[in-house]
Order: structure tokens, then C-alpha cells, then sequence
């Protein structure tokens, strides 16, 4: 549907408030990993809006993502480590 195409993508930084205060992708919500169960409602209540989350590892991300699939958000992705998200994307 043109809606679902038109849906923004959501990053949610899961790590710690001083990890996210020393730096963390441009537009990022903050959310730590283990209170997003309990407040993902105040980033999307959209169970169809794409969410991308990222921690230092992507091990946090995982929690994180198990725990909104099992909420019942469809488009969930780990998105990994935030040091290697945040650097330029190379060109083959």
C-alpha cells in the first residue's frame, strides 16, 4: 500500500543514557533495551511502522527486537553496532 511505502523509518538507539549522550545517529530516539517493551508506545503505537534499532554490539539490539516482535511490531530490524552504522558507507 502507498501508506506502507510512505511510513518513515524509526532508529532507536537501545544502549545506556551516557552511551547515547557521547554520540549517536542523527534523528535517533532513545530507548534503552531493557524499558522498551514498556515504551515503544511513546515512539509508535503503528505495529506496521519500520523500526531499526542499534546498541555497541548489536547484542542489546537483539534483546530489543525480540522484544517488539513478540509486541507484535511486524518491521523490526537489528540493525547492529552503532560504530559501524555511523561510518560513511563506502563505495565499491
Amino acid at each position: 500500500s502507498l501508506r506502507a511505502e510512505a511510513a518513515e523509518t524509526l532508529w532507536i538507539d537501545v544502549r545506556t543514557v551516557e552511551e547515547f549522550a557521547a554520540g549517536h545517529l542523527p534523528g535517533a530516539l532513545h530507548i534503552p533495551f531493557d524499558q522498551i517493551g514498556g515504551r515503544i508506545g511513546e515512539a509508535t503505537a503503528d505495529k506496521e511502522q519500520p523500526i531499526h534499532l542499534y546498541c555497541r554490539s548489536g547484542r542489546r539490539s537483539a534483546i530489543a527486537t525480540d522484544t517488539l516482535r513478540r509486541l507484535g511490531y511486524r518491521h523490526v530490524i537489528n540493525a547492529g553496532a552503532y560504530e559501524q552504522l555511523r561510518e560513511p558507507m563506502s563505495t565499491p
